[in-house]
């Protein structure tokens, strides 16, 4: 009896060692650099680095032409025909994501010591989102290339303070302006566009609530210059004005739609004097700059200060979710007056929704809660250096 339980506790051991090796140890394939200042690309084909010669570095996956090699948290495109290749049993390495991230101000060369006599082991281009696996003395970060363990100057860089999410409500012309001056959400059409047209000026880049999600989850790198633009209610403005400025500055930006409020077979006539909201036809109109997320289908109302997502009961609530989801299927969503509860969060949780934004005031960071994030309201009274203090680093 002693006996065989002791072979089947000695065959449990020896499976289980089996598989923690096959855990540590892999058939890896890497690549070998064979000219100095390779590129490496996004995924835009943008020039993001370049490998310096003879350094080697681990395949995460690869395309046709290109090997992808991690690259701060998301990849790098390197060319296949100016490298060679050998795959090896080795120990690979710990992945690691960092969600401490810094600014690169300038073309950074990684040093594989934390000397500039050191050995160069690539470089890392000017406005570039990338993470730090620690600091390191007092003047450098160490950062990983591949699977490679780099440093760089800190006097190259500063502190990374968050993606700037901007949220807009009502557009108007300062002229027809008659009834709305002193509404701190309604945004003049002049200042918009002064606005647009300094990121544009300034090399900012519109980036997607898919982006931003997948930076947040350690998947992608974003540029040091990076803005969200979102719109709250769903206004017919946002469409008149809005789009046509937008689509100039070839800007992206998500439009937050009360759902119920979209009319539906009519496209009524726009009236400065009034809110109004769109039409489909003008929602489908938009889709090439716009894309479409929930601010609730018809849970836009409050009583007492409290909004009908935190009072009213779960069920509802949810069923209220999911009829918006259903006629524009989102990932995303703006909560009304920026309020919600504990059970509004397990609700779009349930609803496999990815993130959530509130009105309260901040930048969006690695680390931060995806259901609790920050934005930055542009009101009618900011000035164009109050608006670019807000959006810079």
């Amino acid at each position: 009896m002693y006996k065989k339980l002791s072979y089947f506790i000695l065959f449990f051991i020896t499976i289980f060692a089996i598989n923690l090796s096959i855990g540590e140890r892999s058939e890896v394939s890497y690549v070998t650099t064979q000219e100095d200042d390779l590129p490496i690309f996004d995924s835009h084909n943008a020039t993001i680095g370049f490998l310096k010669i003879n350094q080697t570095y681990k395949v995460k996956s690869e395309e046709q032409n290109y090997w992808k090699i991690r690259f701060g948290n998301g990849v790098g495109y390197v060319a296949k025909n100016h490298t060679s290749t050998t795959s090896k049993t080795e120990k690979t390495p710990k992945e690691y994501k960092s969600k401490n991230t810094i600014i690169v101000n300038e073309n950074t060369i990684v040093y594989e010591k934390a000397s500039p006599k050191a050995k160069q082991m690539a470089i890392i281009n000017k406005n570039q989102r990338y993470p730090i696996v620690s600091n390191h003395y007092f003047n450098w970060y160490k950062v990983r290339v591949g699977d490679k363990v780099g440093y760089i100057r800190k006097d190259h860089t500063e502190k990374d303070n968050g993606i700037p999410v901007l949220m807009y409500h009502h557009l108007l012309a300062d002229a027809e302006n008659k009834k709305f001056r002193d509404v701190s959400a309604v945004t003049s059409v002049e200042n918009f566009e002064a606005q647009m047209k300094w990121l544009y000026d300034n090399d900012y880049q519109s980036i997607s609530l898919q982006e931003l999600e997948q930076f947040l989850n350690k998947e992608i790198n974003l540029p040091g210059k990076a803005v969200v633009i979102t719109f709250d209610d769903g206004l017919k403005s946002n469409y008149i004005y809005g789009y046509p400025i937008l689509k100039q500055y070839h800007f992206k930006a998500t439009e937050f739609l009360i759902t119920s409020r979209i009319h539906l077979d009519t496209t009524p006539d726009f009236k400065p004097d009034a809110i109004q909201t769109l039409s489909m036809a003008e929602v489908e109109a938009m889709q090439d700059v716009f894309d479409m997320q929930s601010h609730t289908h018809n849970l836009h109302s409050a009583e007492n200060g409290k909004s009908h997502v935190v009072i009213k009961d779960e069920d509802e609530v949810k069923n209220d979710f999911l009829m918006s989801n259903n006629m524009i299927q989102s990932k995303y969503m703006a909560y009304p007056f920026g309020q919600y509860n504990r059970k509004t969060i397990e609700i779009l949780k349930e609803l496999d929704m990815k993130m959530a934004f509130t009105i309260k005031n901040g930048k969006v960071k690695i680390g931060d809660n995806p259901y609790k994030l920050k934005r930055l309201a542009v009101n009618y009274d900011h000035t164009l250096e109050e608006f670019v203090e807000m959006v810079e680093n």
